[in-house]
């Protein structure tokens, strides 16, 4: 960007779409929920241009059609319109909010469904036409649109208060904002885009892998937010008022309002809009997609990373953390817990220090060792400070090293395993001087580690070094993590694949695969309950990176209808990292590691950045509720592939 375009002053612009006056099974509360955001984000953002449309039903009961204006109704030529005016008059650096209350639907899948094993979703707008009010806005529509305004340089913040599972639909509920897909109306107006809307070119270069969700096109550039998981329900409900809202447009709003509309970026309010809606304990989890560091109708944040994980006071009073032994947590690890509003996590104002009992599958029960004076919280955000686990994977320091003390004091308050080679004993990593009196760390074969920051030999590299080693035992903590203890029952219920160049591989395989190239990653649901999972990629530069870019990935049971297969089918784009192929290596090895779980959970603890790159802001786990009550299991699998430039 150019010193005059950053001086320049960045303009907010919005559209706002709330449909109540549908056909069947009419809204109450949809038309109420972007009047509501348009009068706050007028507030709090200037210069602001909004695109408001509404359809309100008529209190005449012979009146079909809404009363507004019909160039402010909510149809699928306006709301198209109002995209690519923006997107023609906005400048890069703008930030564009959407926002979406009204009724969401499923195509059942056929041939050229973007996404096989379910259908492809869709947004149930105005048609304008009397006879046939409704027309669809599908996923593959509004990714279009979208990616026209990401490559333009916009900051975009879609939030989409419907449902899209047809699975639990109840037609005698009116609160549920979905309707049943039409085939006429699909027929009437189908969609006019053929070719796939994924751009490659505007991928990011920096992934090693990447696996594109249908709506999603380039995910670092915008953030999606979406009421509830394809499973559930997304309804609306009632304030003290007798007010009638969707029920994440209301929490959001007043998560936003609390914060008077800036500062804290999507995964903080994405915390606790989950802990709001847990605590009204409404079966939904909504799912963040893309850039979670993106700020709340604003732009990306970068830092430090200090990832925090939720926590919330149960019934019975005790503090359940929202990880457990599937995150590599495990009793005796120690957490500081802070407010869940609060944007920084390295304040000492009302620290509580509390220390896990039970490591459970998904989730522990944690004591408070130190408990803040005032303490009336339900839900806080924990950061870890000893993890355990750890431990099994010592650092063995060479006996030539100087300065032994320090290297000790460094590693054991990083509670890393550390001791002198004079010690004789087993080690994961080995850190000792080369000839050219540089650090060099080995692994357990004695292979150098490559990819690793320069650290000449000094006194002030020490503490740099911790900051690596601590880096490099949470990769191998991360990359061995696994489930001894896992049911068989759990175990048969899944089936994880990857078919590459004609053939299958299963867990545990390795892959070789050309710089570039495409595979793709099938997971099949054989039993009778959904399975949550979740990918990540560990990169030859250390890195653990959620590749599916959203909070998880549902695979329901196939029903034996028409909508629900049973299968998740999702490519993988497989690459060496730049700096690599500019040194002139011709391989590299990544892993794919996939999470299966029994229930909705967040893996962001685990994710770790480049060592040679700046890493993102803090992470706050984008944890979904989690009743506690339900059977909690897990497994994890890998898959090593080796990649030819």
């Amino acid at each position: 960007m150019m010193d005059s375009e950053r001086t320049s002053v960045l303009t907010h612009w919005a559209i706002l779409i709330g449909i109540n006056a549908y056909k069947e099974k009419p809204l109450k509360g949809a038309v109420q929920d972007v009047q509501d955001v348009k009068a706050f984000i007028e507030e709090v953002s200037s210069p602001l241009h909004t695109r408001i449309f509404t359809a309100t039903e008529s209190a005449n009961p012979n009146l079909s059609l809404p009363i507004e204006d019909p160039r402010f109704l909510p149809t699928y030529d306006n709301v198209a319109s109002a995209f690519k005016e923006i997107t023609a008059s906005a400048k890069t650096g703008d930030f564009v909010y959407v926002h979406y209350s009204g009724h969401g639907t499923r195509e059942l899948p056929h041939s050229r469904s973007y996404n096989q094993s379910t259908g492809d979703l869709g947004l149930v707008l105005l048609s304008g036409n009397e006879e046939n009010p409704e027309r669809y806005l599908f996923g593959r529509s509004l990714a279009y649109s979208l990616n026209a305004m990401v490559r333009k340089g916009l900051i975009v913040t879609v939030v989409l208060d419907c449902c899209f599972s047809a699975s639990i639909y109840r037609y005698g509920d009116p609160r549920v904002r979905f309707l049943p897909y039409d085939v006429n109306i699909g027929s009437i107006f189908p969609s006019d885009l053929d070719t796939s809307l994924v751009d490659e070119a505007n991928c990011s270069a920096t992934r090693d892998a990447s696996m594109q969700p249908n709506w999603l096109i380039n995910a670092d550039k915008h953030a999606v937010l979406v009421a509830s998981g394809p499973n559930e329900e997304a309804g609306e409900i009632q304030d003290s008022n007798g007010q009638i809202h969707g029920a994440l447009s209301y929490f959001l709003l007043g998560i936003l309002k609390e914060d008077n509309g800036g500062g804290n970026n999507l995964k903080n309010v994405y915390d606790r809009l989950c802990a709001k809606i847990r605590k009204c304990q409404l079966h939904q989890n909504p799912v963040l997609y893309g850039n979670k560091d993106q700020a709340f109708f604003g732009r990306p944040s970068w830092g430090i990373p200090a990832t925090t994980i939720l926590v919330h006071k149960k019934t019975d009073g005790s503090l359940e953390l929202q990880a457990g032994q599937a995150h590599g947590v495990r009793d005796g690890d120690q957490f500081s817990l802070y407010p869940l509003a609060s944007s920084k996590v390295t304040s000492q104002e009302g620290l509580a220090i509390a220390s896990v009992t039970h490591a459970k599958a998904l989730t522990s029960i944690l004591k408070r060792l130190v408990i803040p004076s005032t303490d009336n919280q339900t839900s806080w955000k924990a950061r870890i400070l000893t993890r355990l686990l750890s431990q099994r994977f010592p650092i063995q320091l060479a006996f030539s090293l100087p300065h032994h003390d320090e290297w000790l004091a460094v590693l054991k308050e990083r509670s890393l395993n550390a001791h002198i080679d004079a010690e004789q004993r087993v080690f994961s990593l080995r850190v000792a001087l080369n000839s050219n009196q540089d650090y060099e760390i080995r692994d357990e074969s004695n292979q150098q580690l490559i990819n690793l920051p320069s650290s000449p030999e000094s006194p002030t590299s020490i503490s740099q070094l911790g900051g690596i080693l601590e880096h490099l035992v949470q990769f191998r903590l991360v990359r061995d993590l696994r489930n001894e203890a896992s049911t068989d029952d759990f175990q048969r219920s899944f089936d994880i694949r990857i078919l590459s160049n004609g053939k299958s591989f299963g867990p545990g395989s390795r892959i070789e695969m050309n710089h570039n190239a495409m595979a793709e990653l099938v997971v099949e649901n054989r039993g009778a309950n959904n399975l949550y999972v979740f990918v990540y990629n560990l990169g030859p530069c250390w890195h653990v990176e959620n590749i599916y870019r959203g909070t998880y990935v549902v695979v329901t049971p196939k029903d034996g209808g028409q909508y629900l297969k049973g299968i998740l089918k999702k490519k993988l784009r497989m690459r060496m990292p730049n700096r690599m192929i500019e040194k002139g290596d011709r391989s590299c090895e990544d892993i794919i590691k996939v999470f299966v779980t029994t229930s909705p959970t967040s893996f962001d603890s685990l994710e770790l950045p480049r060592l040679n790159e700046p890493a993102r802001a803090s992470k706050t786990n984008r944890s979904s509720q989690n009743s506690g009550d339900a059977t909690e299991d897990w497994f994890a699998v890998n898959f090593y592939i080796q990649i030819l430039f």
